[in-house]
C-alpha cells in the first residue's frame, strides 16, 4: 500500500509522496505534522479514553525527505485535561515541536440543536472535479497523493471552499485514522488558497494550530478557507474545518511572505 513513510523501528522512513513545493529534497509539512499528531493521540496508557481538541506545531526547520523519529511525553497529567508534546528529529537534529491537549472523554446530554452548527454549503464531492496543485516542482510529491477538489471558489482566490482526503496511508500498513486525515490536509490550506501568485512569492508557514470539536467522520475533510498577505511580510492561511455533519474544528497557520528571487 503507497503511504508517506515506512516504519522499520523506531524510525519512520520518508517517502518521495511527502516531497513539498518549495524544494526537492524538504517535505511538505503536512504528513510530518500527522506524525506528531499520531503521536500524541496514542500516547500513555488512556489514549482511548481522551480526545486530542488542540494540537500546535512549531516547525523549526525544514524536514528532509529521511528516516524520522518522533519521541513523547505527558507534559501534565490530569483527570480531565492532559498536556503533551511530541518531538520530530531527523539523527540529532530536532526538525519540529507539537504541543497537545486532551480532554477526557465522557457523555453530556446537551439541548437539542446545541450540538454544533450546520456545515458550509458545499456540493458532494463526487460530483466535483479533482484539482492538482500547479506549483510544485517534482513530478512525485505530496500533491500525487492527495484529491482536493473546489466546491466554491477556484485556485487563486483568497476565499474557497473545497473538500479534501489523503489517498494513501500515513504510515504502511497502518488505517489512517481521523485525525492524521484531517493533518495530512490542514496544513494545505496555504496551498488550496494562496494569498499571492507562488510563481513570485513564497508563503511559507512556520507553524499550524488546529483546534478539534470532534473526530472527523468519512475520508472527506472539507476546508472554509481564507488567506491574506501584508507588504510588512507576514501573512496567515486559515479554515473552518468540517464533514458532511457538520463543523469538526478549525485551523490555521503564520505565513513568512517573501517576493522570489
Amino acid at each position: 500500500m503507497p503511504a508517506f513513510y515506512v516504519a522499520e523501528g523506531d524510525r519512520f522512513v520518508s517517502t518521495e509522496l511527502t516531497r513539498g513545493p518549495w524544494s526537492n529534497d524538504h517535505q511538505h509539512a503536512g504528513p510530518p505534522g500527522a506524525l506528531l499528531a499520531r503521536a500524541l493521540e496514542r500516547a500513555g496508557e488512556d489514549a482511548a479514553e481522551l480526545f486530542l481538541t488542540r494540537i500546535t506545531i512549531e516547525l523549526l526547520r525544514p524536514v528532509p525527505i529521511a528516516p524520522l523519529t518522533v519521541r513523547t511525553a505527558i507534559v501534565r497529567p490530569g483527570k480531565a485535561v492532559q498536556r503533551l508534546e511530541a518531538v520530530l528529529s531527523a539523527g540529532d537534529q530536532e526538525l519540529a515541536r507539537a504541543s497537545g491537549l486532551r480532554i477526557r472523554r465522557r457523555a453530556v446530554v446537551l439541548p437539542e440543536g446545541g450540538a454544533s452548527t450546520k456545515p458550509p454549503a458545499a456540493s458532494s464531492p463526487d460530483s466535483l472535479e479533482t484539482f492538482v496543485f500547479p506549483f510544485f516542482q517534482h513530478a512525485v510529491g505530496y500533491h500525487r497523493a492527495v484529491d482536493v477538489r473546489f466546491a466554491s471558489g477556484s485556485w487563486g482566490e483568497r476565499e474557497v471552499v473545497v473538500w479534501a482526503r489523503p489517498t494513501v496511508a500515513l504510515v504502511e500498513g497502518e488505517e489512517i485514522s481521523p485525525l492524521e486525515r484531517t493533518l495530512v490536509i490542514v496544513d494545505a490550506e496555504s496551498g488550496i488558497c494562496p494569498p499571492l501568485d507562488p510563481k513570485r512569492y513564497t508563503f511559507v508557514n512556520p507553524d499550524l494550530t488546529v483546534y478539534f470539536e470532534r473526530p472527523l467522520e468519512g475520508e472527506w475533510l472539507g476546508l472554509a478557507a481564507r488567506s491574506s498577505a501584508h507588504p510588512h511580510g507576514a501573512g496567515i492561511a486559515e479554515s473552518l474545518l468540517f464533514d458532511s455533519g457538520g463543523p469538526t474544528g478549525r485551523g490555521a497557520q503564520s505565513l513568512v511572505v517573501a517576493e522570489r528571487a
